[in-house]
């Protein structure tokens, strides 16, 4: 299977509820499950870089990685980890 990357650099297709309950984020238009544990009504990278700015994802954005990429992260996850993941979806996005 291709790999569906979404707006931010995750790998939506890698998710466990792919193509169960969710296609994608471009396909739900940003409006992941997860939304109402962080409340919020639509992914703030979907809504800035598909939504405002009219790209197809934050690696067209000159500004990558901006301040989303680092005050979003998992309270799980070291610091360390948080950057690796930055730099990793930073890599991906801007292949694109």
């Amino acid at each position: 299977m291709e790999k569906y990357v979404g707006a931010c650099g995750c790998i939506c297709s890698d998710c466990r509820v792919y193509k169960k309950t969710c296609e994608g984020c471009h396909a739900i238009e940003g409006k992941a499950v997860w939304l109402s544990e962080v409340n919020l009504d639509v992914c703030d990278f979907y809504e800035c870089a598909v939504i405002d700015k009219k790209l197809k994802h934050c690696g067209e954005c000159s500004l990558i990685p901006c301040d989303k990429f680092f005050k979003n992260k998992n309270p799980k996850w070291t610091n360390e980890m948080h950057q690796k993941l930055v730099h990793e979806r930073t890599i991906l996005l801007r292949s694109l």
